[in-house]
């Protein structure tokens, strides 16, 4: 999945340069955020393959809750509200389950802000009962167990 979440955000940065969106900032994301090519540097192919060394997918757990925080001040940082500011967050997409509530309040946050987040799930060549969309979990309710699927308490409301 590593190797088509770099392919996923290579095309999405190329596409957003030539279409000359403003900024463009990236950012590797587990356990912390690291921001890899700030905001004020224009994005080529140098500083995109330089950039693309920095990723390793060997993080033991993605904190995504964390990582939204810090997409939100590293947006805050630049100042410059006036316009739709835009977010793809590119990942295999699994959140720990305890993170979902926080992740809402966050999203909602980001919306009054006039962020968009867009959520793009990358899986990789594993069995499809293994995809986020067939994921099952047990939860518990009045005492009783409840198989739902993953995606249905999915926190953000764009993900393709």
């Amino acid at each position: 999945a590593g190797e088509m979440a770099l392919r996923a955000l290579a095309t999405l940065a190329v596409g957003m340069n030539q279409l000359e969106i403003g900024e463009l900032g990236i950012a590797s994301f587990g356990e912390d955020m690291k921001l890899l090519h700030p905001f004020h540097l224009p994005f080529s192919a140098d500083s995109g393959t330089d950039m693309m060394r920095h990723f390793k997918f060997n993080q033991a757990r993605t904190r995504t809750s964390l990582c939204v925080e810090s997409a939100i001040a590293a947006l805050d940082s630049m100042g410059s509200h006036s316009s739709m500011q835009l977010v793809f967050l590119v990942s295999d997409g699994r959140i720990e389950r305890d993170s979902r509530d926080k992740l809402k309040r966050l999203i909602r946050e980001m919306m009054e802000r006039n962020i968009l987040l867009a959520m793009i799930i990358v899986e990789g060549e594993h069995k499809k009962k293994d995809s986020i969309v067939n994921m099952k979990e047990v939860t518990f309710e009045k005492g009783k167990p409840v198989v739902r699927r993953f995606i249905e308490e999915y926190p953000f409301p764009y993900y393709i």
